[in-house]
């Protein structure tokens, strides 16, 4: 048994907390507002795709350790105040600065991760999961392989509900990640329309394309090693994406929430920009978003 920090009970923390929890880990969440009084007074309920369950939660506001794990599962845009040390720290944000960002706080503590799974928080305290899986792909930064202490953490986030995904090199995961993301999140933030309807209209599906191959563009200016067919890999990943899908982004868009433009299109601006990459379809959609908001 582990003692978990599930920093961010959205509904990523809240699910994967939540199959931790279940599975005999010792695990705290740290909340705020609203689904911190919930997580208190009435537990985490978890429904949808991957079966339903009620738990009796540990919710702090303020977490003290020690902890043998810590999961940031904060927006990218809260990191700032979920850095609390741990023996190890995996972080899951979306995008690819995060871990490095925290690496500056907590040193070679940090792993990077990334997550599979189309979860909504409905209310408080509640996580309703879309997808029929949940999967956590995560590895070492620098591409040294699988080292005992990632499979330490894969031995502890092997429970039921989780399929963890150990990565010989994280920075190739998460940026498969991102180049699908800024597609499929800018996307459906911009057309407010699922995926099915996107990749079915052969003009926007060339745009998507494009956005990936700019993202390639970018991740092999900044020295990660990514593969001659990562765009058609990825391509084909998204054509098998459910029809009905949309992003989170899209999502709080529509709810007029706080948005991770900064983190998709918006990072592959910044990046192209300090390595002089022209990249014109993500610009494009980041700045059309940004004048619709």
């Amino acid at each position: 048994m582990a003692r978990v920090l599930v920093f961010g009970a959205g509904a990523v923390g809240g699910y994967f907390g939540g199959c931790l929890l279940r599975g005999g880990h010792d695990v705290v969440f740290a909340a705020r507002g609203p689904n911190l009084d919930a997580l208190r007074s009435d537990g985490l309920h978890i429904t949808g795709a991957m079966g339903s369950f009620d738990l009796t939660v540990q919710a702090v506001e303020k977490a003290s350790g020690p902890f043998d794990l810590v999961l940031i599962c904060v927006k990218t845009y809260d990191l700032q105040d979920a850095v609390v040390r741990g023996d190890v720290v995996l972080t899951l944000q979306n995008g690819v600065d995060a871990p490095f960002v925290v690496r500056e706080e907590l040193g070679d503590v940090v792993l990077g991760g990334s997550t599979g799974i189309v979860a909504d928080l409905p209310e408080p305290g509640h996580v309703h999961c879309v997808s029929n899986y949940a999967w956590i792909r995560f590895g070492e930064l620098d591409g040294r392989g699988v080292t005992q202490r990632v499979e330490r953490v894969r031995s502890w986030i092997d429970v039921e509900g989780i399929e963890p995904i150990v990565a010989a090199d994280a920075r190739v995961s998460l940026w498969e990640k991102m180049a699908l993301m800024c597609g499929m999140a800018g996307l459906t933030t911009l057309h407010q329309k699922p995926m099915g309807e996107l990749m079915s209209d052969p003009s926007i599906r060339d745009e998507f394309e494009a956005i990936v191959g700019e993202c390639f563009d970018v991740a092999l200016a900044k020295g990660v090693p990514l593969d001659d067919a990562f765009v058609a890999k990825r391509m084909h990943y998204a054509e098998g994406i459910d029809p009905g899908a949309m992003s989170s982004m899209s999502r709080d868009f529509a709810r007029g929430r706080k948005i991770e433009l900064e983190t998709f299109n918006g990072a592959i601006v910044r990046m192209g920009a300090e390595l002089g990459i022209d990249v014109p379809r993500n610009r494009a959609v980041y700045e059309a978003i940004k004048a619709a908001r």
